[in-house]
């Protein structure tokens, strides 16, 4: 039996991929990909210009679907786990390819669990995560000292989480701008709010301020919020 594989690819730019991920994917007999084709998946663009090889790879497409309902998700994962199982138990090394860090709100880390209940290996390469990126594209640091550090997944809960003492990062913002914004002005003279879309990519755009976000984005939208 061989081994289940995370690899994070980062959020964009091909060149920020690890080299231990650059030699497990070359390394791998089956890559997974968390979209239907992968014409259409940032993780295998990024992959792709910088290791041609994964072209002549076997290549799982998988539909992580971003629904919230526990029985159907549990099921779909279920699924996903049993279509790559008999790989590895044939002795095949499977690696999932991860935007970001599969450490960090990733898809993986449920089929990563599935995977050790049966024993199987599991190992995980770390990708250089959204907010990271975001700091760098933005020239400005996360935190310092004795800072605290927060990150902020679920904006159903913005206005209590932005009470926190600290750097603020909201994720997953997209579909909640104009929300997100009026309660950051509610701390206008407190903070300081920068944020960064399509991070890595040709169509990165960095923000400055509270009145430069907009109140639609992508997917791909990393706010930080720091105190003055």
């Amino acid at each position: 039996m061989s081994a289940l594989y995370g690899i994070g690819v980062g959020v964009g730019d091909p060149e920020m991929l690890t080299l231990k991920a650059v030699n497990i994917i070359k390394e791998s007999d089956i890559i997974c990909l968390p979209k239907k084709e992968k014409s259409e998946c940032r993780a295998f663009n990024i992959v792709e210009k910088v290791v041609p090889e994964i072209n002549e790879k076997e290549i799982l497409c998988f539909d992580f679907e971003m629904i919230k309902d526990k029985e159907i998700l549990k099921t779909q994962h279920r699924a996903i786990f049993d279509s790559v199982k008999k790989y590895i138990e044939e002795g095949k090394n499977v690696t999932f390819l991860t935007i970001g860090d599969p450490n960090v709100y990733s898809t993986f880390s449920y089929i990563a669990e599935l995977a050790k209940e049966e024993n199987i290996e599991v190992k995980t390469v770390n990708g250089i995560n959204s907010f990271c990126a975001a700091a760098t594209a933005l020239g400005i640091s996360l935190c310092e000292g004795e800072e605290q550090f927060h990150v902020i997944a679920d904006t159903s809960d913005i206005e209590e989480a932005l009470k926190l003492s600290g750097t603020k990062v909201i994720m997953k913002c997209a579909r909640s701008m104009p929300y997100i914004k009026k309660c950051l002005s509610e701390y206008r003279d407190s903070i300081e709010v920068y944020a960064v879309s399509e991070c890595g990519t040709a169509k990165e755009r960095s923000f400055y301020g509270i009145d430069e976000l907009p109140d639609d984005s992508g997917y791909m939208m990393t706010i930080i919020v720091k105190e003055i």
